[in-house]
């Protein structure tokens, strides 16, 4: 019975999020933060969220992570990503993520996202700037075939699908303290298997009372439904090496904790997430500048 609850549940989370690069979670930052989509210029969540955030990263850096969900070894999650200035056309981003079912070291089903990302400056100076952000998105899916009444007859065959998303976003920002943003994900509605992905919106306040501090208040809510999540983020950097990160979100409430250590141009992660109902996620992450 635990076991069918836990299926239920996982399934449930999923669908509510199908397809995964609509997770809110990806990154040890985000998990941390509860999925607090930062609101920040120069920020290299930009990858995975809000991509107006990678307009003003100064540096390049590759992203290599690895979870698994609600610590489920059947459901593991990873991802990779890269901000690089190019001369001419600045900063861009490239991502890839990666969710998979697995049974008996058989993949039932995965979902997969190929991503291009660039943020730019609309408006900047010494005050004041705009920056706004673009993704595409080349989202893949694949089901094996299924096993129907144990020999394959009346099975499901194996089936792939893909469709192009768009992501866009704004970032407002003032003094270098205070910033506002607005998040869309999938705006042209893409189809994966005569099914429109749900499309989210997703707004966010973000304030740096000094250096060391960074907050963010984050509103998320997938169009067409009046429900919403509320997320409230926090970092702490200790010193030079040693980041602290805290989160909350509400519908369900969750909580997140991270920290990160940083060591000349590398930097490793660990945070995880609590649900009200399934085991915590674990999430495990490097970068290198």
């Amino acid at each position: 019975m635990k076991i069918i609850l836990q299926i239920f549940i996982i399934s449930l989370s999923l669908l509510c999020s199908q397809v995964f690069s609509e997770y809110s979670y990806t990154g040890a930052n985000q998990t941390a933060l509860a999925g607090s989509v930062s609101a920040n210029t120069s920020n290299e969540n930009g990858l995975f969220q809000n991509p107006a955030s990678i307009a003003g990263f100064e540096d390049k850096i590759i992203i290599a992570g690895q979870s698994n969900i609600f610590n489920q070894s059947y459901l593991p999650y990873q991802y990779i990503g890269l901000i690089y200035k190019i001369p001419m056309i600045n900063n861009i981003g490239i991502s890839y993520r990666s969710l998979s079912t697995e049974n008996g070291g058989v993949k039932l089903s995965s979902e997969s996202a190929l991503s291009f990302s660039k943020g730019f400056f609309l408006q900047k100076d010494k005050n004041s700037c705009l920056a706004a952000g673009f993704r595409v998105n080349a989202l893949f899916w694949e089901q094996s075939q299924s096993a129907g009444t144990g020999d394959g007859t009346n099975g499901l065959d194996a089936n792939q699908e893909s469709s192009i998303g768009l992501d866009f976003g704004i970032i407002g920002g003032l003094r270098n303290r205070y910033w506002v943003g607005g998040y869309l994900t999938n705006i042209n509605s893409p189809i994966i298997g005569s099914q429109h992905l749900p499309r989210k919106m997703i707004l966010s306040l973000g304030f740096s009372p000094f250096e060391q501090v960074y907050t963010n208040l984050s509103m998320e809510r997938l169009l067409g439904r009046n429900d919403r999540q509320v997320k409230l983020g926090f970092k702490y950097n200790l010193d030079n090496q040693f980041s602290l990160l805290f989160g909350a979100q509400s519908n369900p409430n969750r909580f997140g904790l991270g920290v990160e250590y940083h060591l000349e141009r590398i930097a490793i992660s660990y945070s995880l997430l609590t649900h009200h109902v399934m085991s915590e996620t674990h999430n495990i992450e490097i970068k290198i500048k």
